[in-house]
């Protein structure tokens, strides 16, 4: 694989990646060096000639993978971060105040709902849930609802209404 090709899957990649990091991890340096860990190992799988059919799939599932063992080692060492310090105004604190509420709701739910409300979230579509995350295509659209009411019920339970 050529620098260029490398190039052009970073740049048509490195957006919905992060995206999906920073909604699984909320720390921006941690979705940083995930996001540099998972494009230098799927660098060394090309200079090694491993094919990857389909690189946006691939690096979107590393990502996830990533993110998910980096909240398991997290939650061992150490409690998680709900905030992170910005000026507070009135709009802002009622702004951080509601974004914590969703991160906890998220951090509650078990990895694969989390991974599913997130790629949800994204506008990834049904087929490619299940591609990214090995649950049947069938199953998608149930366990991704209740999900998504798990998760309305974890937000109501902290006085948090989205709409």
């Amino acid at each position: 694989m050529g620098l260029k090709n490398f190039e052009d899957i970073y740049k048509d990649n490195y957006k919905a990646m992060f995206c999906v990091a920073k909604k699984m991890v909320f720390d921006g340096d941690a979705v940083q060096d995930i996001l540099q860990d998972v494009f230098i190992y799927y660098f060394e799988k090309q200079k090694v000639k491993h094919e990857i059919r389909q690189p946006k799939n691939w690096l979107i599932r590393a990502t996830i993978n990533k993110c998910v063992d980096y909240s398991n080692q997290r939650k061992k060492s150490q409690a998680l971060d709900m905030m992170d310090t910005l000026p507070m105004t009135e709009d802002t604190n009622e702004k951080l105040e509601t974004e914590g509420m969703i991160r906890k709701a998220l951090t509650d739910l078990k990895p694969k709902e989390r991974i599913l409300a997130v790629l949800y979230s994204e506008g990834f579509s049904y087929k490619e849930m299940a591609e990214l995350t090995d649950i049947k295509f069938s199953s998608i659209g149930k366990m991704l609802s209740r999900t998504l009411v798990k998760l309305k019920e974890r937000l109501k339970k902290q006085n948090c209404e989205l709409y």
